[in-house]
């Protein structure tokens, strides 16, 4: 049940309840794909049929472990986060929605609070439902500073929703005061999304028909507890983190716009290793059709820290798919900054299945002429947890003498949507720069005796909340 301290009105909640309970009891006939596991990380065929079933994720999953053993590979990872994109983003009933705004979901803040409406109607109170509409209100995102991203023009700054599943919501709900030993439901699931005005996309794409190239909806921006009128926005990114069987660290994976920065480190189509550092003279890309890139600028005139006094942003994607390559990480003789052998052999093998998977979605996609073939999977990262110890913490540390050498997947998994300042903390300047890759897992990590729980930002201020409400 809902602990007494969720200020949801006492007189509501058996209804909020029915929408959890009764949207819950709908999910459990959905069907599931096949078990992936197959010996070349491909497409399945239901992810492109009418109705996109949700991927296997509890005991019959490929994430079970099988007398003991965990059989899982890097590519069923990559798989369920394709699949689980696909089954979000679906169509649902209503013209122009998806799947993820449908029964099941709810858009909350970033302190697990959902939206309702009418959120100000007092004069003719109807009860607290999920509001329909796509409330905006959050614009800084992760990084030192609370940094705001615009696009390249300027204008409006780039906002955020946060949407969680009924699984995700009655495990917080169930649990406000963080268990060591409770862990998030399998099935949980937190998505982050980012949303340009199309009034900046319009500076950019002049005479482009947008909705050919973007998801487009509605949206209502919120400030100070007012409420714009409805306006256009488009979809650029969003993270997709859900709980698996035997992962309740999530698996932090993370989708973007074709169009929104070029990539530094460039491999295309099959890994490349690079021995280079990050050149300050170098020309990131000529192109000047991305969302948050000049084109023809030099890397020492682009940004990798945020520039708090500029209302534009100009920067890039360090790695193609959050996969470091480059030195001083592919120096395995590097005992501080370089990565071992091993690790950088897992870091190929990752590369070329998100690059397979990336194209074979993409040709499926483009048969049905759907706007998601404009956007990509930049990667994902995860733990290995057979015999992992959680009481011990998580940490981010993909190098040195305190690297965490559980983690797997992409090492520098960041969303340029929403991790444009933070996919390095290390210096970028001079002629051997020391740049060093940063992951999810550098920001949601978590110390020694922590739940698992608390990985999630929304839900460890969701506990700060309650706390004060007490």
């Amino acid at each position: 049940m809902l602990p007494s301290k969720f200020t949801i009105p006492a007189w509501h909640r058996m209804q909020v309840l029915g929408v959890v309970f009764g949207s819950a009891m709908l999910a459990s006939f959905t069907p599931s794909v096949s078990a992936y596991s197959s010996p070349e990380c491909d497409v399945e065929a239901p992810w492109f049929a009418p109705s996109v079933p949700n991927p296997k994720e509890g005991p019959d999953s490929p994430f079970a472990f099988v007398n003991g053993k965990d059989n899982s590979t890097n590519c069923d990872f990559h798989q369920w986060s394709w699949n689980k994109f696909l089954y979000l983003t679906q169509a649902a009933k209503a013209p122009g929605e998806l799947f993820m705004f449908g029964p099941g979901f709810w858009q909350v803040d970033n302190a697990l609070k959902p939206y309702f409406e009418p959120w100000n109607d007092l004069l003719n109170p109807t009860g607290l439902m999920p509001s329909k509409h796509l409330i905006l209100e959050d614009f800084n995102q992760a990084g030192f500073g609370d940094p705001i991203i615009y696009s390249k023009y300027s204008g409006l700054p780039v906002h955020f929703s946060i949407h969680v599943n009924d699984t995700y919501m009655q495990s917080a709900m169930s649990n406000p005061k963080a268990d060591p030993n409770v862990e998030f439901s399998v099935g949980s699931v937190e998505l982050k999304v980012a949303w340009m005005d199309v009034t900046d996309l319009q500076e950019v794409y002049k005479g482009v028909d947008l909705s050919q190239q973007f998801y487009i909806r509605k949206a209502i921006y919120k400030s100070d507890n007012k409420y714009s009128d409805p306006t256009d926005v488009a979809m650029i990114g969003m993270h997709v983190v859900g709980i698996v069987e035997n992962h309740p660290e999530f698996i932090w994976a993370t989708f973007e716009h074709a169009l929104t920065a070029p990539d530094y480190y460039v491999s295309g189509d099959e890994f490349k290793k690079s021995n280079a550092y990050l050149e300050q003279d170098k020309i990131v890309s000529s192109k000047d059709d991305y969302l948050l890139y000049r084109g023809d600028t030099q890397v020492k005139s682009a940004h990798l820290s945020y520039p708090a006094s500029e209302k534009y942003t100009n920067s890039f994607r360090l790695y193609q798919y959050g996969v470091p390559n480059g030195f001083p990480y592919t120096n395995s003789t590097d005992n501080k900054l370089g990565a071992p052998v091993e690790q950088q052999q897992r870091d190929e093998k990752n590369f070329n299945n998100i690059a397979q998977l990336n194209s074979a979605v993409k040709n499926k996609l483009l048969q049905s002429n759907s706007v998601w073939s404009n956007y990509f999977y930049a990667g994902s990262v995860w733990l290995s947890t057979q015999g992992y110890n959680f009481s011990e913490g998580i940490s981010g540390d993909i190098v040195g003498s305190n690297a965490n050498k559980s983690l797997r997947g992409s090492l520098a998994a960041a969303n340029m949507t929403m991790e444009t300042y933070t996919q390095t903390f290390s210096s970028t300047t001079g002629p051997q720069p020391q740049v060093k890759a940063e992951n999810c897992f550098a920001c949601h990590g978590i110390s020694k005796g922590d739940s698992t729980m608390k990985v999630s930002h929304i839900y460890n201020n969701y506990l700060k909340w309650i706390k004060v409400a007490e």
